[in-house]
């Protein structure tokens, strides 16, 4: 009792592993309803977890997930499936979608969603989700690193992708000159090899700025026994990716390498120090309020460098998903509705650290709009 009474007063003390399970995309149209890509949507090629218990924490989760990879509200009950809806463009060009739990320990939750999406040509891809499980809270590196300390993680992932692509073209250059010596073989493939490498070279020493592809281009994951890691793109669009041998570069940060790149918060979570509180940023998190006398779920996506972005609100009494397009202006943000490919409604919000008040604009009346965590 005395432990366990020390570890809580120390803000130590960590809660369970959560509970989730896997839910299937209901899917009964005609297939020949469908577009190709959807072809295996009725064979349950869509899944999706959902956090158990009903709890605050749980139903954060659900929502930021629910709302950013498929486009609805999460669903309100525990079941074995969930059902499309029309607001659901998010699945568009999507032909598979599963995932796989990386971290539950009771201090952050982070899972990977492992889709294919199609296009031109059909293609896997991977994104990285986590929370802090003790209030659900949706962690990005922009929570958890300090601003010097991103700038030290963009600058060790260029060098490593630097690394990796003369290292390439090093070897390469070695297997090409075996070849020449001993007359066998077609160097034509290692040439062409060569040359691809050295153009993705070429392109990461002119890359000016690469603290902004920490925030916008690059993965962020938490998984088991690993501190943080992040992943950039590969070099090559599809139709050279036969060439591309280095692909994705994952920059692993163990433990001893976060200690001077973290803040408090950052610290807390993932050096298990002492118990510090999150950011104000309300971006990327899922906010509840009123617009008028009516419930809302709203989620924004973080900024972009000129102030667009996008976002989703729901009246809670639908759970029908409206999406959003703004502009953020120094502490107000001017965010409009999107239906029916025209601009409906406006809501004019101030930003402040713990909650943001502002107008719905519409049908020639003002109403007041709360919002918070």
């Amino acid at each position: 009792m005395r432990c366990w009474l020390f570890l809580l007063l120390c803000g130590h003390a960590i809660a369970g592993p959560l509970m989730v399970e896997s839910r299937t995309m209901a899917w009964k149209a005609k297939a020949e309803d469908a577009p190709l890509y959807a072809a295996g949507w009725a064979r349950g090629d869509i899944k999706m977890p959902y956090l158990l218990g009903g709890t605050d924490v749980a139903n954060r989760i659900n929502d930021v997930l629910y709302l950013s990879v498929v486009g609805i509200a999460a669903p309100l009950k525990a079941g074995k499936t969930f059902q499309l809806t029309e607001s659901s463009g998010e699945l568009d060009g999507t032909a598979s979608l599963d995932f796989s739990v990386l971290r539950n320990d009771g201090r952050i939750f982070s899972l990977a969603m492992n889709a294919e999406g199609c296009g031109a040509y059909c293609e896997s891809y991977v994104r990285s989700y986590s929370f802090d499980t003790a209030t659900g809270r949706a962690l990005s590196a922009v929570d958890l690193f300090t601003p010097s300390g991103l700038a030290v993680v963009a600058k060790a992932m260029q060098a490593e992708r630097k690394r990796r692509y003369m290292a390439q073209i090093k070897d390469l250059k070695r297997q090409q000159a075996e070849l020449k010596r001993s007359q066998r073989g077609d160097l034509s493939d290692i040439e062409e090899r060569i040359a691809f490498n050295e153009e993705c070279l070429g392109r990461e020493r002119q890359q000016n700025s690469p603290q902004q592809d920490v925030l916008r281009y690059m993965r962020f994951s938490l998984p088991k026994n690993k501190a943080a890691v992040f992943s950039s793109g590969r070099c090559s669009a599809h139709v050279n990716r036969a060439l591309d041998d280095v692909d994705e570069v994952d920059l692993v940060l163990l433990p001893k390498d976060l200690a001077g790149l973290l803040n408090a918060y950052g610290k807390a979570l993932l050096l298990e120090q002492a118990k510090a509180a999150p950011p104000d940023d309300l971006f990327e998190q899922v906010l509840h309020g009123k617009i008028g006398n009516a419930a809302i779920t709203m989620r924004l996506n973080r900024p972009y460098e000129d102030g667009s972005f996008s976002g989703v609100y729901y009246y809670e009494k639908y759970h029908k998903v409206l999406s959003l397009r703004g502009i953020k202006k120094g502490s107000n943000l001017e965010l409009t509705e999107q239906l029916a490919e025209s601009d409906q409604a406006k809501i004019n919000l101030d930003i402040t650290a713990a909650q943001w008040f502002g107008q719905w604009l519409g049908n020639n009346k003002q109403v007041p709009v709360i919002l918070g965590w």
